[in-house]
């Protein structure tokens, strides 16, 4: 395997970073904490439910997870979700200019439509492009981000072949500090000009119920997304405006749970194209359910959601085309758990039916010739626990009126070689299901194709988490992908790009790769953690002669360090290294690499009151990660919260 740096070369080289920062961990102050009378370290135990749609440990899952943490977002430099994802190891984020622009996110090699993206286990992609509006998402909004990466159709049907970004907005419930009513108010400038105000508020009523309610003002000036070669140049800035609300009510009874929680916002947008070159978008996902707890061991779960993506696009003089899609459905599942002598036994199905439709208007007066789709899915999983090994397995069958039925699958396993070292390896297929624009999208030189087939896909990982002290940990993992029939949107006629496209399965895609992520904490004032994303996407279609897939990364490393010189007084630096990429399936075009820095400080008034300073893009690199599109340049958010 050739990967532009040798994977074995990779792995001593990782390990020896390993033994390094394990060695520094003598003169950390902390090495003992956490530790039983037997030495072993014990940490508090995460639980994440995006692998498995259930509860699990993150420490004994059977694939790679990345939880993202309220902390981390708090401490970032990035004023977006774009820009905070493209930070992690097996994350690729390409985008169409700054904030509020066209971008998608894509796992481990696999294009933005075949990585299923989530709010609060909802689908938020749309219906049309089979994306997710990023924009819609803020900040402010964000309790966690899980991101499972790996096939995992099995448990979720359509589009999970590079793996599941599931964002989790603020669930409410009694406060850290044990209180049953806080809350927090946000406001702040940004360069290129601009500001932002937010508020959060969550608790716990008398009667039992959890709450927590937010809603969040964003509005900046922009800059001018686009090269001066770049087709629908204009010479202006892009600007963006975003009002968003999140909502989450709760209540615990002796039979069970119900709960409800949803995002909605609305935004407006300018990007550079004639004459349509503005847009109004509508983005809201949302969900109510109930679990029935028929005994300790034994629950059910009914939750009825929905989901819509509205976008339209208008000039000074016209209105372009208007793409609004809506989804709702309804899962229903049950879990038992039960055990024998020393192992434990989790076994759990259930059923997932939802409907995609569109309503659109296009200013080539043509129509999609089919505007509605019924999904059904039944899945079943078996999972247990046997002294240091874990065991997971899930099979499901999904049908699609469109092109009929898919079964997917998955195995996967985790074993403790060591009270502080896990060892996991998995198998999943996966499929992609064509989106409404793929089958058939109403346009005369973009015309979609109705006979695609969903494209398929085999994934294998194996990994390692190593604990090593209280201090440092180091997680890392080896994948293989292979994806069949995958959709490409091509010239009808190779020798004139700007005529008519028609998307086909052609496309083989074949990607390996490596990641690893290290953390340490140096002392009480010094912590610092290096990511490393090296990975091989290969297009394997007849003819393609093993050329690179576009926009594939190849190599991107990450470092952190945060310094705490006083209770008071939080300094963070992150740098990001992302290697060249190509452009276009021919592998002519090529974007060069490039070397981000960001900055941020926060400062505590006092208890309730906080500053903070961020600088992302520091040193002002100008690079691209769609091309013709400039990425961000240096940009500045300065703001103040108060809690209450």
């Amino acid at each position: 395997m050739c990967l532009g740096v040798d994977l074995k070369t990779v792995l001593l080289t990782t390990s020896a970073l390993a033994l390094a920062f394990t060695g520094m961990a003598g003169t950390g102050m902390a090495q003992e904490a956490g530790a039983d009378e037997g030495g072993a370290t014990q940490l508090e135990a995460i639980v994440v439910t995006t692998p498995l749609r259930r509860e699990s440990s993150l420490a004994r899952s059977t694939s790679s997870v990345t939880v993202v943490s309220e902390e981390e977002i708090r401490r970032s430099a990035a004023s977006d979700l774009a820009s905070l994802l493209r930070s992690y190891p097996g994350v690729t984020v390409t985008s169409n200019g700054g904030m509020g622009a066209d971008s998608s996110v894509s796992l481990r090699g696999a294009t933005a439509a075949q990585t299923l993206v989530l709010v609060n286990g909802v689908r938020a992609g749309s219906a049309t492009a089979g994306t997710v509006n990023l924009s819609a998402i803020p900040l402010a909004s964000i309790e966690r981000i899980e991101i499972a990466k790996g096939g995992h159709s099995a448990q979720y049907g359509a589009d999970a072949i590079g793996g599941i970004i599931n964002i989790v907005t603020r669930q409410g419930g009694v406060c850290a500090d044990g209180r049953t009513s806080c809350g927090t108010a946000i406001v702040g400038v940004l360069h290129p000009w601009g500001g932002y105000v937010s508020g959060n508020v969550q608790g716990r009523s008398a009667d039992g119920i959890d709450y927590a309610f937010g809603a969040q003002m964003l509005g900046t000036e922009g800059y001018d997304f686009t090269l001066p070669a770049t087709f629908g140049h204009e010479p202006d800035k892009d600007g963006f405006r975003l009002g968003s609300f999140n909502a989450s009510l709760s209540k615990d009874f002796d039979w069970g749970r119900i709960y409800a929680d949803g995002l909605y916002a609305r935004g407006r947008n300018q990007y550079d194209r004639q004459p349509a070159n503005e847009a109004d978008t509508a983005n809201a996902s949302g969900r109510i359910g109930a679990r029935i707890d028929h005994s300790d061991s034994w629950s059910s779960t009914v939750e009825v959601m929905g989901a819509l993506d509205n976008a339209s696009n208008f000039g000074r003089a016209t209105r372009g085309d208007d793409f609004d899609t809506l989804r709702y459905g309804v899962l229903a599942s049950t879990q038992r758990t039960f055990e024998t002598d020393e192992a434990k036994h989790i076994l759990a199905g259930g059923v997932e039916a939802y409907r995609d439709s569109v309503d659109s208007s296009s200013i080539s007066g043509v129509a999609y010739a089919a505007t509605k789709r019924d999904l059904a899915a039944v899945f079943g999983q078996y999972s247990f626990e046997y002294r240091g090994l874990t065991f997971d397995s899930g099979l499901r069958f999904d049908h699609n009126e469109q092109f009929g039925g898919a079964t997917t699958y998955n195995i996967g396993a985790s074993y403790e070689l060591t009270p502080d070292l896990v060892a996991r390896a998995s198998y999943a297929t996966g499929f992609r299901a064509p989106t409404f624009n793929d089958l058939y999208y109403p346009d005369p030189y973009l015309s979609g194709n109705p006979d695609l087939r969903p494209e398929t896909s085999r994934s294998y990982e194996m990994g390692l988490k190593w604990q090593a002290t209280a201090d440092t940990g180091l997680d890392m993992a080896v994948y293989h992908m292979r994806v069949e029939d995958q959709i490409n949107w091509a010239p009808v006629d190779p020798a004139d790009p700007l005529g008519a496209w028609h998307p086909d399965n052609v496309e083989k895609v074949q990607v390996t790769g490596f990641e690893a992520t290290l953390t340490h904490r140096f002392s009480e004032a010094w912590s610092g953690n290096l990511g490393l994303d090296i990975r091989e996407p290969l297009n394997k279609s007849p003819g393609s002669h093993g050329r690179y897939v576009a926009y594939g990364d190849r190599f991107k490393g990450m470092a952190g360090l945060t310094y705490t010189p006083v209770e008071d007084l939080e300094l963070s630096a992150a740098v990001i290294y992302g290697g060249e990429r190509y452009a276009d399936a021919a592998n002519t075009i090529r974007l060069p690499h490039y070397i981000t820095a960001d900055f941020t400080a926060l400062y505590a008034l006092d208890e309730q009151s906080r500053l903070k300073l961020s600088v992302a893009n520091i040193l002002d690199e100008q690079y691209q990660t769609k091309q013709g599109y400039r990425a961000p340049g240096r940009s500045v958010d300065f703001s103040f919260t108060r809690s209450f």
